[in-house]
């Protein structure tokens, strides 16, 4: 008979790899904590210093765009009344009508005796009231200007809470090579997303803003005074036109020191055409 036995032991005794007997893989070793160590603190130290040129820009923006927004709005307030018609010039009106009814009325009874006749006339409605195309032009101006002022607010409102959200990574774990992985994660997403585009956006929408009110300025002092209309025109011209040298310096003179948030616009459709 033949013995399986000493197969059986043999089978037995063969060597297998034993899984349990390995630990689990690691990341890394405690070796390579220094250099995470100093990833997370070069990482860091370079986002602290952008994020905190970004906060300082939308501080900035908002306490302009609060200010600016609280003065463009007593102009909007007067000027918007001159796209409806005025209650006290209808008012007078309809008083002038008032004397005119009541002066043929006495004249129909003063006529009563010699019979005279009388021009009884139906008073005529008050005009149709059509605001002027410069009072038009105005309001637009304004109002388009208190919303792009406005839109800068919220954006660099957004803009804040955002970097705030991107830093929390180095407060919320305390794994280094976590720490490094979910930063280098949303870097990319601010790199994707153009993060710092939209941020560059803010301030435009500010600038933009306020010229949109010099315009309406200009068309208003010209519609109420020519002279004053004049000069205001002439001093907001000088300022446009020093603005437009500033946003071409940078792309003419790479050295140049003026620029606005338009420059790099014209930087790139530059290079495109």
């Amino acid at each position: 008979m033949i013995n399986l036995s000493g197969s059986d032991d043999a089978r037995g005794s063969g060597s297998h790899p034993s899984y349990d007997s390995h630990e689990k893989r690691k990341d890394f070793d405690d070796s390579a904590n220094a250099l995470w160590s100093l990833y997370g603190k070069e990482a860091k130290s370079h986002d602290e210093a952008r994020i905190q040129s970004l906060k300082d820009d939308m501080d900035g923006v908002l306490i302009f765009a609060g200010l600016f927004s609280a003065v463009l709005t007593a102009f909007v307030v007067q000027s918007v009344q001159n796209l409806q018609a005025n209650p006290a010039q209808q008012s007078v009106y309809y008083q002038q009508q008032s004397v005119q009814m009541l002066a043929q009325i006495s004249q129909q009874i003063a006529s009563l005796a010699p019979q005279l006749p009388v021009n009884s006339t139906l008073p005529s409605p008050y005009p149709t009231f059509s605001p002027s195309s410069s009072d038009l032009r105005v309001n637009i101006c304004w109002l388009m200007s208190l919303v792009c002022s406005l839109s800068a607010a919220l954006l660099a409102t957004l803009v804040q809470q955002w970097v705030r959200v991107y830093m929390r990574v180095f407060l919320r774990y305390s794994n280094l090579l976590k720490i490094a992985r979910i930063r280098q994660y949303l870097f990319d997403g601010v790199e994707r997303w153009h993060v710092l585009v939209v941020a560059e956006v803010v301030p435009a929408l500010i600038h933009i803003s306020l010229f949109l009110f010099f315009l309406g300025l200009c068309d208003s002092m010209l519609k109420n005074n020519t002279a004053v209309g004049v000069v205001t025109t002439v001093l907001t011209a000088t300022c446009g036109v020093l603005y437009l040298c500033t946003m071409i310096a940078p792309v003419v003179k790479p050295q140049s020191p003026y620029r606005n948030p338009f420059s790099g616009l014209l930087w790139h459709l530059i290079r495109k055409i």
